[in-house]
């Protein structure tokens, strides 16, 4: 008997018992389409996390007060560690590696124009941010120097943030309150992609930072206190070097011990691509863990059918035993039985797994991305999964004594 006959005779049952047939591949179906979707999504934010990294700027570095890695918690511009004008003068002049650098402010106020009021995070930075990050504007102009020395009320407004102030007004040229003081829209940044669970920095704000510290200085801190640092290295050979250097310096300006721990957190693009993998393949190792549950789950259903089966037809088992079939033969046809339950399982995830993954990237920021390797890695479960709980039904049915089969009958 050819494999396609026995094929056919496999479809023949699955289709006679329809609906139990359905009920047994659920599992299959749900282990097979969280796998796809676990690997997609995980994928996903892989490529969109290493596209955000790098609109962090080429080389740059962000330093902020506090162990952030030994703290293990989201830090706080208010700790009690901290960073001041002089770290960053230390680091300019003693440091060959960098580029550029800027004192920077973190304020979350509420931004007014007309009835519109919105609360979002407002940045007070030097212009060397803009060269640090690599922005652009889409309306206006960047403020300079000269704003900054004037401690002139503008500001650049992220695209999110314009969008939610002037809807489709030009905003060039307005001006919005924060705390009722007036500041004048100068320019708009490019819209930035953002993923899902991330901070969006199109709804931030950027002032001069001298601006910043006249009007939004913080109680618990000095004139000379900064809530981050933001760097550039000039170049990616040196920036190891660079990072060493800077971390000797802060320790020295900090007057640090050589046995204590850092009172800062140094961010640069690989750190942060590092710590991003890691929450991904969490992630994954979680998904993967609930799938493996629903196939094994699954494996079981189809064992308990295919057994079942097997007692159904254990009259048709010992007819076709005592016509000449072969035990290989009786156990070919229950294995391949159990592995179309098992494709058909696989298949219907893969379909359920690609429609879920086009209706997240409709409907929410997090777009998965779908590779070949697992869709015929998630074939090649259903398979080997169809083998192993299809073994020992068909092994039973082809080990029937045709006698005691027909007797029992």
């Amino acid at each position: 008997m050819s494999i396609l006959v026995l094929l056919e005779t496999s479809l023949s049952m699955i289709y006679r018992h329809a609906g139990r047939s359905i009920l047994t591949i659920l599992g299959m179906t749900i282990g097979i389409t969280a796998i796809i979707v676990t690997f997609a999504i995980g994928r996903g934010a892989e490529m969109r996390i290493r596209a955000q990294i790098m609109g962090m700027g080429e080389n740059a570095v962000f330093i902020v007060p506090g162990n952030v890695m030994k703290q293990g918690h989201q830090r706080d511009v208010d700790s009690p560690s901290k960073l001041t004008f002089t770290d960053l003068f230390a680091i300019k002049t003693q440091i060959d590696e960098v580029a550029e650098g800027t004192p920077g402010f973190e304020i979350s106020e509420n931004m007014v124009y007309g009835t519109i009021n919105t609360k979002e995070r407002l940045m007070g930075v030097s212009p060397a941010l803009f060269a640090i990050r690599n922005v652009k504007t889409s309306r206006g102009m960047l403020f300079n120097e000269h704003h900054i020395n004037q401690r002139t009320n503008v500001i650049v407004l992220g695209a999110k943030l314009a969008e939610i102030l002037f809807k489709e007004e030009d905003p060039v040229g307005k001006v919005i309150r924060i705390k009722r003081i007036p500041f004048t829209v100068i320019g708009v940044l490019v819209a930035e992609e953002t993923f899902f669970g991330t901070e969006d920095q199109s709804k931030r704000g950027y002032i001069p930072y001298t601006v910043a510290q006249k009007y939004f200085q913080k109680p618990n801190k000095t004139t000379q206190d900064v809530d981050f640092i933001a760097l550039k290295l000039s170049n990616e050979k040196s920036a190891g070097e660079g990072l060493r250097k800077i971390t000797r310096a802060l320790r020295q300006t900090h007057h640090i011990k050589p046995n204590d721990d850092d009172d800062f957190t140094i961010f640069d693009q690989q750190s942060i691509a590092k710590s991003a993998a890691t929450a991904t393949e969490i992630v994954q190792l979680f998904g993967l863990i609930a799938a493996s549950i629903s196939l094994l789950v699954g494996g079981i259903g189809i064992m308990n059918i295919m057994l079942v089966s097997v007692q159904e037809r254990t009259r048709e088992i010992g007819l076709r035993l005592a016509l000449g079939a072969t035990q290989n033969l009786i156990q070919a046809q229950f294995l391949i039985e159990a592995l179309t339950l098992c494709l058909l399982g696989g298949i219907f995830g893969i379909l359920c797994g690609l429609g879920i993954n086009e209706l997240l990237g409709a409907f929410t920021s997090l777009p998965g991305v779908i590779e070949t390797r697992p869709l015929l890695a998630a074939l090649l479960i259903t398979m080997l999964i169809g083998l192993s709980f299809g073994y020992y039904p068909a092994r039973k049915a082809s080990q029937l004594n045709p006698v005691d089969a027909l007797y029992n009958l």
